[in-house]
């Protein structure tokens, strides 16, 4: 087959240009929604893809499922744009049609149900950070990464980075090769940390890496200006700004959970096979199976613990479940006003209609006794109603007083430490529950009492998934099932060793 024409892109912004005409072989990219960064995806891999025939690389993702409904349509659309085909240039999840007579990388895979093959042999891997020591036995010649900040660091530098090697006598002489371009939003969270590191590497090895911040408002000749209107309208405060002004966030130090880290959240693990039977391929096939058939994390013969918090401007609820030595937190569920408490616990019904144990443990505080306006059942029994319609029998596990702050902050760095034996190990969902590990992050401490301060809930500035009502659920659950599997005598001797 003959090499394609490729038609030149007719407009680049100016971070965009930065990115394909500098020369260092190691690139992040921090740039806010709409910048364009899987358009710089798409022809990187073409352009290395010339420069390096038969070459093979990776593209990092938070999971197959976010590389092929997320990540890849944009790119091929931009393929597109440049005259470049599907199944006539390249062939996503399988090999080229032997007619064709494409040769293989120099270094092929076993197996191409996760791979992009090219005209001139050039193979693109996909690579999943819920599978990432399948990237062990693998070589590559250059490495992709989309939405950076929130791939794990630690899997990243132990499985991932060390297989971007081989092929050194055939393309030694590329400065590209060997190199990795990573982009993202600006992270959310204490995880995604990481990738301002890039710009100390570039102060320290500036022929090396190069480190890029750009807003959104960049590519305002693209998206207009209505893009960014009707995102301000809509948008909290705190969001546009990171998501769209790219502005790091200040993340609180002095927290209520002071021992809450990376090792306690996982990347979603999803049922593959499920996934490939639907064929979901794109973005609109996504809504096919917006429920918990795609979830490989959740045992569906096994009852749910749901908690739940309430309140008039936010209702929310979150979903736990035991995995022997591991409790997981798979999903929140929240609702702002003017969403209403039956819309919230509608949705939990919807996206676990499949589950086949349907038995639920609710948990909750005090202010679930309480009573919607011109009701005569308080708001336990309103969500246990709404409940037992969908199909599910309810155990009440709630509680009719609250904890003391006090207990439930040594509660939780106990639990948290994981140095007891008696207690599973707490494992969040970064995705599914994403808003829930904010809310537990950002929730500060008032030192002298070691009493959350929950000033968040009354501030009208805050978003309020992002306030403490979030990491209430997270404390009425898990406080009440586990703090009699916690030494009772180190709950009540006082603060933690070290606490301040």
């Amino acid at each position: 087959m003959k090499d394609p024409k490729i038609i030149p892109a007719l407009y680049y912004n100016d971070p965009q240009l930065a990115i394909k005409l500098c020369h260092q072989p190691h690139k992040m990219f921090v740039a806010g929604r709409g910048i364009g960064k899987t358009t710089i995806f798409a022809d990187e891999m073409l352009d290395l893809g010339m420069l390096m025939p038969r070459a093979k690389f990776a593209f990092m993702g938070l999971t197959y499922f976010h590389v092929r409904t997320k990540s890849m349509p944009a790119i091929i659309d931009q393929w597109e744009r440049r005259g470049i085909y599907r199944n006539i240039h390249y062939w996503i999840g399988h090999k080229a049609p032997k007619k064709y007579k494409i040769p293989e990388p120099y270094l092929p895979p076993l197996d191409y149900s996760n791979c992009i093959q090219f005209w001139d042999g050039t193979v693109i891997e996909f690579i999943s950070f819920d599978r990432p020591e399948m990237a062990r036995s693998g070589s590559y010649d250059y490495m992709f990464g989309d939405e950076a900040s929130k791939l794990k660091y630690e899997s990243l530098s132990s499985d991932v980075l060390p297989a971007n090697r081989g092929n050194n006598l055939r393309f030694k002489h590329i400065q590209q090769h060997h190199g990795t371009l990573f982009a993202t939003t600006m992270p959310l969270d204490l995880q995604g940390q990481w990738v301002f590191e890039y710009q100390e590497l570039m102060e320290e090895f500036p022929d090396q890496y190069l480190y890029l911040e750009a807003s959104s408002y960049e590519n305002e000749y693209i998206l207009g200006e209505k893009y960014f209107r009707d995102l301000k309208r809509v948008l909290p405060s705190p969001i546009f700004d990171l998501e769209i002004k790219n502005i790091r966030r200040k993340l609180n130090v002095k927290t209520f959970y002071p021992m809450l880290g990376d090792r306690h959240f996982y990347t979603p693990v999803y049922d593959y096979d499920y996934i490939d039977s639907k064929n979901v391929l794109t973005r609109s096939d996504l809504s096919r199976i917006e429920n918990c058939n795609k979830d490989a994390d959740l045992n569906k013969d096994v009852f749910l613990d749901i908690s739940l918090d309430f309140g008039s401007n936010i209702n929310c609820l979150v979903v736990g479940q035991q995995h022997g030595n591991e409790y997981r937190l798979l999903k929140n569920f929240y609702g702002e006003k003017p969403i209403i408490l039956d819309t919230v616990v509608e949705n939990f019904c919807k996206y676990y209609e499949p589950h086949k144990k349907k038995v639920v443990y609710m948990y909750g505080g005090s202010d679930g006794r309480k009573s919607q306006a011109n009701s005569v059942t308080n708001l336990f029994e309103d969500v246990t109603k709404t409940l037992e319609k969908n199909g599910w029998m309810v155990i009440p596990s709630y509680q009719i007083f609250e904890a003391d702050h006090m207990d439930k902050y040594r509660f939780f760095n106990k639990f948290l430490s994981e140095a007891n034996p008696n207690v599973p190990c707490l494992r969040i969902n970064e995705e599914n529950c994403k808003e829930t590990i904010v809310s537990m992050q950002d929730a500060p401490i008032e030192p002298s009492n070691f009493k959350k301060d929950k000033k968040s809930e009354k501030d009208k500035n805050i978003p309020q998934w992002k306030a403490t009502h979030l990491s209430d659920t997270v404390d009425n659950l898990l406080y009440w099932k586990f703090k009699n599997q916690i030494d009772d005598e180190y709950l009540h001797s006082g603060p933690p060793t070290g606490a301040r």
